[in-house]
């Protein structure tokens, strides 16, 4: 049998309407050989599991199927990723596809790969307008391996792509970092795509689009509704990452500031959630007021360069803005007029 390069791993619960598009993008006649995909059925009442049978029966050198009681997606991760025999895994969500024609491209480049890390770039695809955004990189020189120093003293260049959509791993490197993802809470994609990547000596970034990530569903956990709910699991998993940089003092300077830069994006989102999203706004700005007391207790020093950003929201939660207001003010400012035209005159 040949080697695998390229082991997917599909987190499914419930996702029937959806499940057939994600699979049927990982048959490319070119690299059925070379590429595996694990579902993990993750306790699903539907006919997902069904439908994955029927693939495993068709394609069974291709596809596998492990069926667990439920335990939310880190846990369907963790299950996948101990089941892959790929030289890399890459995690797709069973609602989200992969663009079929560049497969075979990204498996020649991963077999010649030594890289603990690959970075591709994604589209953002709105279910509802079929508008796409593009999530690109803006680095130097393509195909290249660099270290965390150089990844952190040019951070802007690769922000957008390390993250669940865009980030690769090398199996032997993730397994010699194990790190179980929590189950039963959401928004850990952040731990996932933080850790083990902390521990990441080479991050080679390539210039091919792959993953294509649909949004507009009102039963995603991104949506303003679920955000709300699940607040505390935001709060969980920032919580989660400073404590792990707690756990590691023997992170590299680099590696620790790219920690930071990640637990303080899914800080910002609970501002965002409590201040902006959450009606009851002084609800929401006695809960920011907690979590801040909780991060404080784990690490004041990452507190106190919240301050500014925090004390911005609770502004414009006293004056009552709302989502709607947020993005027109996020539209206006001269940070995103300045990457917005950089974006367009790098697509050009």
């Amino acid at each position: 049998m040949t080697q695998k390069i390229l082991s997917f791993v599909v987190p499914a619960y419930n996702v029937e309407p959806y499940i057939e598009t994600c699979l049927d993008s990982f048959l490319c006649d070119e690299v059925l050989d070379q590429i595996e995909v694990i579902v993990v059925n993750d306790g699903s009442t539907d006919r997902t599991a069904e439908i994955v049978e029927g693939y495993v029966k068709k394609w069974p050198e291709v596809f596998r199927l492990h069926s667990q009681e439920n335990g939310g997606h880190g846990a369907a991760l963790n299950a996948g990723a101990a089941l892959v025999s790929g030289k890399y895994l890459k995690a797709i969500d069973s609602d989200d596809w992969v663009i079929t024609e560049n497969l075979p491209e990204f498996v020649r480049k991963l077999q010649s790969c030594e890289a603990d890390v690959v970075l591709t770039p994604y589209h953002q695809i709105d279910m509802g307008t079929g508008e796409k955004s593009v999530w690109k990189m803006f680095v130097p020189e393509y195909d290249r391996c660099y270290t965390f120093e150089e990844v952190m003293s040019d951070w802007k260049a690769f922000d957008r792509c390390l993250t669940f959509h865009g980030i690769s791993y090398r199996t032997e490197f993730y397994r010699k970092y194990p790190y179980r993802l929590p189950g039963k809470i959401f928004y850990e994609d952040h731990e996932f795509a933080t850790i083990p990547c902390v521990h990441a000596g080479s991050i080679c970034p390539m210039d091919l689009f792959l993953y294509q990530y649909r949004v507009g569903n009102p039963q995603q956990s991104v949506s303003a509704d679920n955000r709300l709910k699940r607040i505390g699991h935001v709060e969980q998993v920032t919580l989660d990452l400073l404590q792990y940089g707690k756990a590691h003092p023997e992170l590299t300077g680099s590696a620790r500031e790219f920690l930071m830069k990640k637990a303080e994006g899914v800080a910002l989102s609970y501002y965002i959630t409590g201040c902006i999203l959450d009606p009851d706004k002084r609800h929401g700005r006695r809960l920011c007021k907690e979590f801040n007391q909780k991060l404080s207790d784990i690490d004041q020093d990452f507190c106190r360069k919240l301050e500014k950003k925090y004390a911005a929201y609770l502004v414009m939660s006293l004056f009552h803005v709302n989502e709607k207001r947020y993005q027109q003010i996020m539209q206006s400012g001269i940070y995103r007029k300045i990457r917005h035209n950089h974006v367009i005159e790098q697509e050009k």
